[in-house]
């Protein structure tokens, strides 16, 4: 096992653990999104919590959150999505959200991370790991399918606050901020028996070693004393000879 430093560690699972605490809700919005199931998204975040500080353990510096969490909340939804492992809830108060939502999925993406959770094009890039004209061009795309402008005249702003509103619409379910809280438990108990094994090994390894050396000691004693044919093998050795002259 690699070496751990828990207050390295510990000082990056707090700053997790805050950031996903207060941001909990858009990563709902993201997620019920793409799975259009209020479990499916649940479930598509708690997932992205558990994993962000289940890998987060793992690193000597603190990510970039917000991006991070993002690409594991896209990375699961578009999973579900693509299975269809829940039914889909179909969108009923605009058939502008609803044109949107049958459009290339990469291209809405970018869309949603650029307009509704106002990621500039460098953050949407980084979250969907595509460079800027790659953004730009899924962008323009998405904007012209829908008809707005990239000038946000009056008309397209209004169309943009009309798909901000639906996006924004589906409503938290009750317990589940108890649900997110139940996933960041879950991963610090895990890591908790992880450390507890880690601590363990500090202590075993050594004595291990301790008694491999003392199995080594007195079986070459032993051996040197019965067989003088490997006795005088060990003492033909410059250094060990002299730790075993004494007892052969």
């Amino acid at each position: 096992m690699a070496k751990i430093n828990p207050k390295l560690v510990e000082g990056i699972h707090r700053s997790l653990v805050s950031h996903i605490l207060e941001h909990y809700e858009r990563y709902y919005y993201l997620a019920y999104s793409l799975v259009k199931n209020h479990e499916g998204a649940a479930k598509t975040v708690t997932k992205a919590v558990y994993f962000s500080l289940y890998n987060g353990r793992k690193l000597r510096d603190l990510p970039p959150m917000h991006v991070w969490i993002l690409q594991l909340v896209i990375r699961d939804g578009m999973r579900t999505m693509n299975r269809g492992t829940y039914p889909r809830e179909f969108t009923k108060d605009s058939q502008l959200y609803a044109y949107m939502e049958t459009l290339e999925p990469s291209a809405t993406n970018a869309f949603k991370l650029h307009y509704f959770e106002e990621l500039n094009m460098e953050k949407v890039g980084d979250v969907l790991n595509l460079n800027k004209e790659e953004v730009q061009r899924r962008l323009s795309y998405v904007r012209s399918e829908l008809k707005i402008d990239s000038s946000m005249d009056e008309e397209s702003e209004i169309r943009l606050q009309e798909l901000k509103s639906v996006y924004e619409s589906p409503e938290i379910p009750e317990n589940f901020l108890e649900e997110v809280e139940e996933a960041i438990r879950k991963e610090e108990e895990n890591y908790a028996s992880l450390l507890e094994k880690y601590r363990r090994d500090r202590i075993r390894k050594p004595i291990g070693v301790l008694i491999l050396a003392a199995a080594f000691f007195f079986g070459t004693i032993f051996l040197g004393r019965t067989n003088p044919t490997f006795a005088e093998s060990v003492l033909s050795l410059p250094i060990i000879s002299k730790l075993f002259m004494p007892f052969f």
